[in-house]
């Protein structure tokens, strides 16, 4: 029922995310949050309802749809087990999922974009304030 709760507080969350600039759409907390939990059973229900909620994130935001779950499971298979077994400072693997998440999103969308011949995705200074707002989240959250 929470997890219910909080993916209806994201649908409501996301177009006044959208509308403000300013307010973080949560990919890199969450893209660090489904790291994490990805293979707990426990979450299976919550993790499902992440990957919807960023979905619509993706489609509200005129990014490429399923292109977080791609880059999810591509990161996960690839990189996750290296940087969870060489990186020693485990608060720093919250800075460096969530950096890795916005920039891996940014570049994989961009990637993306040039092969399909659509319009490339902006980058500003706005997602190093949604990186930093992230980070904060995360510290203070998990």
């Amino acid at each position: 029922m929470k997890a219910l709760l909080l993916f209806g507080a994201g649908i409501v969350y996301e177009p006044v995310a959208m509308i403000s600039g300013y307010l973080t759409p949560l990919i890199g907390f969450w893209f660090y949050f489904l790291l994490r939990h990805i293979d707990n059973s426990d979450y299976r229900i919550r993790n499902l309802l992440i990957f919807l909620y960023l979905l619509y994130v993706e489609i509200d935001r005129g990014f490429i749809p399923f292109s977080f779950l791609l880059l999810f499971f591509w990161f996960y298979t690839l990189f996750y087990r290296f940087f969870e077994e060489t990186v020693i400072c485990k608060p720093c693997l919250i800075i460096l999922y969530i950096s890795i998440g916005y920039l891996g999103y940014y570049l994989w969308n961009l990637f993306l974009a040039s092969l399909l011949h659509l319009p490339l995705p902006d980058f500003g200074l706005t997602y190093l304030l949604y990186i930093l707002s992230d980070i904060l989240l995360g510290w203070w959250l998990l």
